[in-house]
Protein backbone atom coordinates (compact mmCIF):
# COMPACT_ATOMS: atom_id res chain seq x y z
CA UNK A 1 0.00 0.00 0.00
CA UNK A 2 1.29 3.44 -0.93
CA UNK A 3 0.87 6.12 1.72
CA UNK A 4 0.67 9.78 0.82
CA UNK A 5 1.58 12.82 2.91
CA UNK A 6 -2.13 13.57 3.34
CA UNK A 7 -2.63 10.15 4.98
CA UNK A 8 -0.17 11.12 7.71
CA UNK A 9 -1.53 14.64 8.15
CA UNK A 10 -5.10 13.34 8.31
CA UNK A 11 -4.14 10.80 10.97
CA UNK A 12 -2.25 13.37 13.05
CA UNK A 13 -5.04 15.92 12.74
CA UNK A 14 -7.53 13.29 13.93
CA UNK A 15 -5.36 12.81 17.05
CA UNK A 16 -4.74 16.53 17.55
CA UNK A 17 -7.30 18.64 15.65
CA UNK A 18 -5.98 21.87 14.16
CA UNK A 19 -8.72 23.76 16.00
CA UNK A 20 -7.12 22.88 19.33
CA UNK A 21 -3.79 24.56 18.59
CA UNK A 22 -2.72 27.70 20.42
CA UNK A 23 -3.25 31.05 18.66
CA UNK A 24 0.51 31.47 18.14
CA UNK A 25 1.01 27.97 16.74
CA UNK A 26 1.16 26.84 13.11
CA UNK A 27 0.20 23.17 12.95
CA UNK A 28 -0.37 21.08 9.87
CA UNK A 29 1.44 20.62 6.59
CA UNK A 30 3.75 23.60 6.14
CA UNK A 31 5.93 22.55 3.21
CA UNK A 32 5.18 20.03 0.48
CA UNK A 33 2.54 18.37 -1.62
CA UNK A 34 -0.17 16.50 0.32
CA UNK A 35 -0.60 14.05 -2.58
CA UNK A 36 3.10 13.07 -2.67
CA UNK A 37 3.87 9.39 -2.01
CA UNK A 38 5.85 8.90 1.22
CA UNK A 39 9.19 7.08 0.94
CA UNK A 40 10.13 7.43 4.60
CA UNK A 41 9.33 9.47 7.68
CA UNK A 42 11.69 11.29 10.04
CA UNK A 43 10.35 12.39 13.44
CA UNK A 44 11.95 15.35 15.21
CA UNK A 45 11.38 17.93 17.89
CA UNK A 46 12.47 20.79 15.61
CA UNK A 47 13.09 21.00 11.89
CA UNK A 48 16.32 22.76 11.00
CA UNK A 49 18.71 22.41 8.06
CA UNK A 50 20.44 19.42 9.65
CA UNK A 51 17.06 17.68 10.04
CA UNK A 52 16.46 18.01 6.31
CA UNK A 53 20.00 16.73 5.67
CA UNK A 54 19.26 13.67 7.82
CA UNK A 55 15.99 13.04 5.96
CA UNK A 56 17.91 13.16 2.66
CA UNK A 57 20.52 10.72 3.99
CA UNK A 58 17.81 8.35 5.26
CA UNK A 59 15.71 8.53 2.09
CA UNK A 60 12.77 10.06 3.96
CA UNK A 61 10.61 12.64 2.23
CA UNK A 62 8.35 13.51 5.17
CA UNK A 63 9.49 15.21 8.36
CA UNK A 64 7.06 15.25 11.27
CA UNK A 65 8.26 17.85 13.76
CA UNK A 66 6.73 18.88 17.08
CA UNK A 67 7.63 22.54 16.53
CA UNK A 68 6.63 24.14 13.23
CA UNK A 69 9.41 25.52 11.04
CA UNK A 70 7.28 28.58 10.19
CA UNK A 71 5.38 30.39 12.95
CA UNK A 72 4.33 33.44 10.95
CA UNK A 73 4.27 34.37 7.30
CA UNK A 74 7.45 34.57 5.30
CA UNK A 75 7.74 37.78 3.32
CA UNK A 76 10.83 36.64 1.41
CA UNK A 77 12.40 33.30 0.65
CA UNK A 78 16.03 34.12 -0.10
CA UNK A 79 17.91 32.04 2.48
CA UNK A 80 18.88 34.86 4.83
CA UNK A 81 17.98 32.86 7.97
CA UNK A 82 17.75 29.22 9.02
CA UNK A 83 13.97 29.08 8.54
CA UNK A 84 14.21 30.20 4.93
CA UNK A 85 17.23 27.95 4.25
CA UNK A 86 15.43 24.95 5.75
CA UNK A 87 12.27 25.55 3.72
CA UNK A 88 14.29 26.05 0.51
CA UNK A 89 16.27 22.85 1.11
CA UNK A 90 13.10 20.88 1.82
CA UNK A 91 11.43 22.19 -1.35
CA UNK A 92 14.49 21.48 -3.52
CA UNK A 93 14.58 17.90 -2.24
CA UNK A 94 10.81 17.21 -2.37
CA UNK A 95 10.57 16.85 1.40
CA UNK A 96 7.31 17.67 3.15
CA UNK A 97 7.30 19.15 6.65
Amino acid sequence: MEYKVQDFTRYLEDLAPLGSQESYDNSGLIVGNPKMAVTGVLLSLDCIEETVDEAIQQGANLIIAHHPIVFKGLKQLNGKNYVERTVIKALKNDIAI
